[in-house]
């Protein structure tokens, strides 16, 4: 599915449209240039998802979680990491607890490990707009997102 965002606001509504199919144990791989919409994107999921607070890039962190209701969500930046360091952040605890949803910046360096993944990959189209191309695999989810 590709859908083209053209603002900031719509990327943060199409990242809320979603994250009503996400379910327990989901991993979401977010792949795109630095400034492309990704943690915009996040913020709409977990605002959709009802979650009211602030929204950090984990850039600095390497991983921020979000309780919203009884789903814990981690946003996770790989960016900094190597594929060899990626057990210095213990990423299979995050990645299999039974009560949380994984959206993982630059997820390319982890999609090889992954039976079951979404792709969200942004592109620029040009200063204001954004073209999302989603997919997924191992999932079997009827996506559909109208704006």
């Amino acid at each position: 599915m590709v859908i083209i965002s053209e603002s900031v606001s719509q990327t943060k509504k199409i990242g809320g449209k979603f994250s009503k199919f996400l379910e327990r144990q989901d991993i979401v791989l977010l792949k795109g240039q630095l400034g492309a919409g990704k943690t915009t994107f996040v913020k709409g999921v977990l605002e959709g998802l009802g979650y009211k607070k602030l929204v950090l890039s984990p850039s600095f962190t390497l991983v921020r979680s979000y309780k919203t209701g009884t789903i814990l969500v981690n946003h996770i930046d790989l960016y900094r990491l190597s594929k060899k360091n990626l057990n210095s952040i213990d990423i299979e605890e995050y990645l299999y607890n039974k009560d949380s949803i994984s959206i993982i910046e630059w997820g390319k360096k982890i999609e090889p490990y992954l039976e079951k993944y979404f792709i969200v990959d942004f592109s620029f189209v040009n200063m204001e707009k954004r073209k999302l191309s989603i997919s997924q695999k191992g999932y079997k989810r009827n996506l559909k997102i109208e704006l």
